[in-house]
């Protein structure tokens, strides 16, 4: 008995791994726009999504910038799919367009892929905290 109590943990953990998948869970920064803006996104559950919204935008040079950007929500109900990813809407200020995302977390990545029309774009954004 004391055996399968030592050993519970573990077995809970090898079997739960697809529910333990890294969680795009926090504060990330985008990669730069066409004009060298980059936006600080914090991510966090929104009922049973993940919805994240600019906290803050920073030039090229890397200081923060004023900008019309910040407090928008830039994911929408990014639900999980059966294989660990999530599916669901970014709003890319460039075009100010919201459209279709797949989006994927590994480890202090987070890989988005989205489309508008037939030209579509792969994005890696890195985890700040």
């Amino acid at each position: 008995m004391n055996l399968f109590r030592f050993l519970l943990p573990f077995i809970l953990a090898a079997t739960a791994s697809p529910l333990l998948a890294d969680v795009p869970v926090g504060l990330w920064q985008s990669t730069p726009d066409r004009a060298g803006l980059v936006v600080h996104v914090r991510t966090k559950p929104c009922g049973r999504a993940i919805c994240g919204r600019i906290e803050r935008a920073k030039d090229v040079r890397g200081y923060d910038t004023p900008s019309r950007v910040v407090g928008r929500k830039m994911l929408l109900d990014m639900q999980q799919q059966a294989d660990g990813t999530y599916a669901g809407q970014i709003w890319e200020p460039q075009g100010n367009r919201m459209l279709t995302t797949r989006m994927q977390v590994l480890g202090n990545e987070m890989r988005l892929h989205h489309c508008d029309g037939a030209a579509c774009e792969d994005v890696i954004w890195k985890r700040l905290r």
